[in-house]
């Protein structure tokens, strides 16, 4: 496939890939751990959820690549319903899909040398999808933030561009130390979040950041799946997958846990990458216990993190918008954009 002088390039495989490329528009572009040949390669192995086909899509100038993007051809195209919330009803069936449904910031990573160079890259990036994905029901992208290019340049070739859900991030530039972060919040949430590790320390709760290991991340998939359950979406995370698939992504992966003695009250996964931490998936055996509450302090022990390891951003994913909002977190609106037809 080729437009003008950009040729687009299809990929099934990460093997057929130049990985140092991809990895080299990947890191110049700022793209998240999604994006990345570790995350690539565990969802390519231990996928959490089966995919019939994957398309590695790049464009390439010059012979340097210049745009990269992963696209995942799933029976069940629209999982949590938000394109059917959208009329965007062909999504029910076989769809092609970037990024994949468990990363919450899909974008075309592009090298440009100016605005209408990159919007030129974006649109050959888009009509090699559009080809690609013409014998699925609908070809497209998922969780695209407002703002992005990428938009523009879909409604300007007639896609579909609808916004189908909001996800919410925490700032920390300037922020030097948990306690500097915790006199930016208001003043009820300071004070809960003070109380509840009082009483975590009365009864022993200890809360901690380690490796993933096997054993513990079947724990965390249980709570996981316990917390998704109640939206319906518990089947996302199969346990054997997802083990084998935080285990592959190595240094990209890190485990967060509330105990008391004797049992485990809460706990996470985290991903994370350059600039930021990103807050997964996890859960808590109960809302509240000894007074008080397992989740406030597991988010406590992720947003500590990563303050003190440098990140800018902790990333906390969708929904969920009063809890996030308590905690800092800034509102930002995703955007699905499909094939027109």
């Amino acid at each position: 496939m080729s437009a003008g002088r950009i040729r687009i390039q299809v990929a099934e495989s990460l093997g057929e890939l130049d990985i140092a490329q991809w990895q080299r528009v990947a890191t110049a572009a700022g793209a998240p751990v999604h994006y990345t040949p570790a995350y690539l390669r565990a969802y390519q192995d231990s996928p959490l959820s089966p995919y019939a086909a994957v398309r590695y899509l790049t464009a390439v100038e010059a012979g340097r690549t210049v745009a990269i993007l992963p696209c995942y051809l799933d029976e069940r195209g629209d999982p949590y319903g938000f394109l059917r919330e959208v009329g965007i009803a062909k999504a029910d069936g076989p769809a092609l899909l970037g990024h994949n449904w468990y990363c919450y910031d899909t974008r075309v990573p592009v090298l440009a040398t100016d605005a209408g160079h990159r919007d030129r890259v974006l649109a050959a990036m888009l009509d090699g999808l559009a080809e690609v994905g013409a014998g699925a029901q609908v070809a497209g992208l998922v969780s695209v933030p407002e703002g992005d290019p990428l938009l523009d340049v879909a409604r300007g070739k007639g896609w579909r561009v609808a916004p189908i859900v909001t996800r919410f991030q925490l700032p920390l530039q300037g922020v030097q130390s948990y306690d500097d972060y915790l006199a930016r919040l208001g003043p009820r949430t300071r004070r809960t979040i003070r109380r509840y590790a009082r009483r975590a320390a009365d009864v022993g709760a200890t809360m901690s950041v380690e490796s993933p290991r096997p054993d513990f991340l079947r724990t965390v998939c249980d709570l996981t799946r316990r917390t998704a359950a109640k939206h319906g979406s518990a089947d996302m995370y199969p346990e054997s997958a997802f083990v084998d698939f935080v285990m592959a992504l190595g240094d990209h992966a890190r485990v967060v846990r509330v105990d008391v003695p004797g049992r485990t009250l809460a706990a996470a996964v985290v991903l994370l990458d350059d600039q930021r931490l990103h807050m997964w998936v996890g859960g808590t055996s109960d809302a509240t216990v000894h007074s008080f509450s397992p989740n406030y302090l597991l988010w406590a022990t992720e947003i500590r993190a990563a303050i003190e390891s440098g990140k800018e951003w902790v990333e906390g994913g969708r929904s969920n918008r009063p809890m996030k909002e308590r905690h800092g977190m800034r509102p930002l609106p995703l955007y699905a954009c499909v094939t027109p037809g």
